[in-house]
């Protein structure tokens, strides 16, 4: 094989992996909803947020509250994917 068929091959194939690489660096952006992540919130991560560590982010008492499905003043991890999935482009 020569030279100049050699660099045509390595440029093909290093013009596919970039492409290759383009393409899920930009499904991953697209794919990632915008819904704030539960462990980011638990911060003492004993797997619940409570009111303090959701304020503490940034999140309202009265969002906080008529999120708590059950009343217990945390929000477990089932009840944040509830609360968020309506929020979820």
């Amino acid at each position: 094989m020569s030279t100049f068929d050699t660099r045509i091959r390595n440029a093909a194939l290093v013009t596919l992996l970039c492409a290759f690489a383009a393409a899920q660096a930009w499904a991953a952006s697209v794919n990632k909803p915008d819904v704030p992540d539960f462990k980011a919130y638990d911060q003492n991560s004993d797997g619940m947020v409570s009111l303090e560590e959701f304020v503490a982010l940034g999140g309202s008492g009265k969002t906080f509250l008529s999120e708590d499905a059950n009343g217990d003043n945390q929000l477990s991890s089932d009840e944040w994917v509830k609360a968020t999935a309506s929020k979820a482009p």
